[in-house]
């Protein structure tokens, strides 16, 4: 009879270990980050000048090559601002100084002497910029530079 049970006894376990199996417990899981409004300009591709076949025009499309800005950001949307134009160079006086504006994200400036703001619709864009000056008194022989400074705002 003891061996009865004993044998018996050891099933009597199953239940009450199965009743402790059924409950659970809840665990939350938290994965926390913190992101931080960033905006990072860069040149990827300079541009370059060439000198129009009749002298009057220093631009990117006679030859020349536009620059390209990449933009990358995190956080929100940020805003684009590019100052007006300016020529540097042995005869930069009395020239007429444009950029134009391009991008993959939607940007579309055409040539204009004042400066232009982009509201980006993303995080992630590339901008085309080219640039010309007009004199017509035409350019002497030197090293000319258009510039236009961008800052991005978020």
């Amino acid at each position: 009879m003891a061996s009865f049970r004993l044998s018996h006894a050891k099933y009597a376990l199953i239940p009450a270990l199965l009743m402790g199996a059924g409950s659970a417990q809840a665990q939350t899981v938290n994965l926390i980050g913190t992101v931080v409004n960033l905006c990072v300009l860069t040149i990827s591709t300079p541009g370059s000048l060439a000198i129009s076949s009749n002298g009057l025009q220093l631009s990117t499309t006679n030859g020349g090559l536009p620059a390209s800005l990449t933009v990358v950001a995190t956080g929100s949307n940020p805003t684009i601002s590019f100052s007006s134009p300016s020529l540097v160079g042995p005869s930069s006086g009395g020239a007429t100084t444009e950029v134009a504006y391009s991008s993959t994200g939607g940007a579309s400036h055409a040539y204009d002497s004042s400066g232009y703001v982009y509201a980006m619709n993303r995080l992630l864009d590339t901008v085309t910029i080219n640039g010309r000056a007009s004199n017509s008194s035409g350019f002497r022989s030197g090293v000319y530079t258009i510039s236009a400074t961008a800052t991005c705002s978020q």
